[in-house]
């Protein structure tokens, strides 16, 4: 019944990351409203607002991602030693690829605040 409960906090503490996600998405649009004009205009203002909103999402996400990598840990070593080889494989990819997400989410954050005026097409 602990375990219940457990699984239910988190899927609370999920709901909460879902709605910090809808929240980014509107304000990455607000961002994207920045580098157009920008992109127009080449007012400096606007690139700085819209390099500071993209880091702070990134950051926000990097937050998420890090809770992720937390909670997949936390699993895995929980239940480690009483699961089958193909849950023990899984839970083992499963850390894998949250570990990947948190070192995308780093990158990200280091190409948007290492990138400046000079070289802010360097995607395009």
């Amino acid at each position: 019944m602990n375990e219940i409960k457990e699984q239910l906090n988190e899927l609370k503490i999920e709901d909460y990351i879902w709605i910090i996600f809808i929240f980014v998405s509107i304000v990455a649009i607000v961002s994207d409203h920045f580098e157009r004009n920008w992109l127009l205009t080449k007012n400096k203002k606007d690139y700085h607002t819209y390099k500071t909103i993209n880091v702070t999402l990134l950051t926000i996400s990097f937050l998420v991602y890090f809770y992720f990598v937390l909670l997949s840990y936390k699993k895995y070593k929980q239940t480690a030693h009483k699961r089958s080889v193909k849950e023990l494989f899984f839970s083992e990819v499963n850390l894998f690829a949250a570990s990947l997400f948190l070192i995308g989410g780093l990158l990200n954050i280091y190409t948007e605040v290492k990138s400046n005026v000079g070289d802010a097409d360097i995607f395009l």
